[in-house]
């Protein structure tokens, strides 16, 4: 007696389960089947970004062992602030050598054009650093 009612509960029980795995397994298993809907994949890798600009401004740290911060103008009154990372990290890295080499031939009103990602406050931290003919 007890068998029987037993019985259908596990069975529905066990529906359930199968039905929840198949409605969660069943998206999951789909999303990557489906030919129409990828999203288009960039040919090139993204790099960074890049900002040219008149220099305006040069906070130089290097007697502290820090950084250099220069302040491009970009476009009239819009300026952006570059940050050339210090030579004192271990270990000193070649382009980072050649980034200050850039900033000691440099001089007010000069262009320069420098790549590289925003850190936290939106400063470019320099990648890359060159002079731009005038």
């Amino acid at each position: 007696m007890i068998l029987r009612r037993v019985a259908p509960a596990v069975a529905a029980g066990l529906a359930n389960l199968v039905l929840t795995l198949t409605i969660v397994a069943l998206p999951l298993t789909s999303t990557g089947c489906s030919k129409g809907n990828r999203p288009p994949v960039p040919a090139a890798p993204v790099t960074g970004t890049e900002v040219l600009g008149t220099l305006v401004a040069l906070k130089d740290d290097r007697s502290f062992d820090g950084g250099i911060d220069l302040t491009l103008e970009t476009a009239p009154g819009v300026r952006e602030v570059v940050r050339v990372p210090s030579v004192f990290m271990a270990p000193p890295r070649e382009s980072v050598q050649a980034m200050h080499e850039v900033v000691d031939a440099a001089k007010i009103g000069d262009r320069l054009r420098a790549r590289g990602t925003r850190d936290e406050t939106g400063a470019l931290v320099a990648e890359v650093l060159e002079a731009m003919p005038q």
